[in-house]
């Protein structure tokens, strides 16, 4: 990894991350499906108290966490997972980018857990990466991108199905955080000053406080073809959605929701 930035830490950016059906699933080693290999980035093994556990890191989180840190961005991860420590752990040994992460393991399992606030991770920009917004306090709910949930044994399900229903669900999986990459790091990009506007221009005139930068929560055209990629409504829906592409940095990065599951 290049020298961290100078900046001091309380003004960078931050990504958080939940991790479990977000950037990967992590099951006991003998409940894995053979497919899983085929269905995620890498499969990493460890061991805790004589049991061993694998995880399958979902394709595009490394990519991912590398953009991030390349841009300057600070990454946590905020989990429920009880060996959130050991899981970034492993990660660590296998791949450099997941040294070094900030791990908060939140006991409770009630709505509204997780509190950037209380963590320390309040930042005047702020992603939040979660399949379950619901595990964050309402005034931190703006910030989060609900992830679609990433579940290695339901996509071998699919998989086995041998339908172009199943075959398109693992194929918009697969592709999933390459879509959404480029629209998500420009989040984080500077903003341009525009300076026809009345506020920008009137130079000297008292400003109203700044909020912390959060999304639109209006679903752009590329998350409703998601959904309707997935949605039971649709059978057909996967394979007539046409994923446009998200890399025009004007790109609104608006949050999808999560399809067909409810998060854990």
């Amino acid at each position: 990894m290049g020298d961290p930035p100078t900046t001091p830490s309380g003004e960078r950016p931050i990504a958080a991350f939940d991790l479990d059906h977000t950037i990967l699933h992590m099951l006991a080693a003998n409940h894995v499906p053979a497919e899983a290999k085929e269905l995620s980035e890498d499969v990493v093994t460890f061991e805790v108290n004589d049991v061993e556990y694998a995880i399958s890191v979902r394709v595009g989180t490394t990519a991912l966490f590398e953009a991030l840190r390349k841009k300057g961005v600070d990454i946590a991860v905020v989990t429920c997972n009880l060996m959130g420590d050991e899981i970034l752990t492993a990660l660590g040994e296998r791949c450099d980018v997941f040294e070094d992460v900030p791990v908060h393991v939140i006991e409770s399992r009630e709505k509204g857990a997780k509190c950037l606030k209380t963590l320390g991770l309040k930042r005047s920009k702020v992603v939040i990466f979660d399949d379950s917004l619901n595990a964050w306090v309402p005034e931190d709910q703006e910030f989060v991108f609900e992830a679609l949930r990433y579940d290695v044994q339901a996509l071998a399900g699919f998989l086995n199905e041998d339908t172009d229903e199943g075959d398109a669900k693992v194929d918009t999986e697969l592709g999933y955080l390459t879509s959404i990459r480029e629209s998500l790091l420009s989040f984080f990009d500077v903003a341009k000053i525009d300076f026809d506007d009345d506020a920008a221009s009137d130079a000297g005139s008292e400003q109203p406080p700044r909020r912390s930068a959060s999304f639109s929560l209006e679903q752009s055209p590329a998350q409703r073809d998601l959904k309707r990629a997935l949605s039971a409504e649709d059978p057909g829906g996967a394979k007539k959605a046409k994923i446009p592409s998200l890399s025009d940095t004007n790109v609104t990065l608006n949050k999808p929701v999560a399809v067909g599951q409810d998060s854990s």
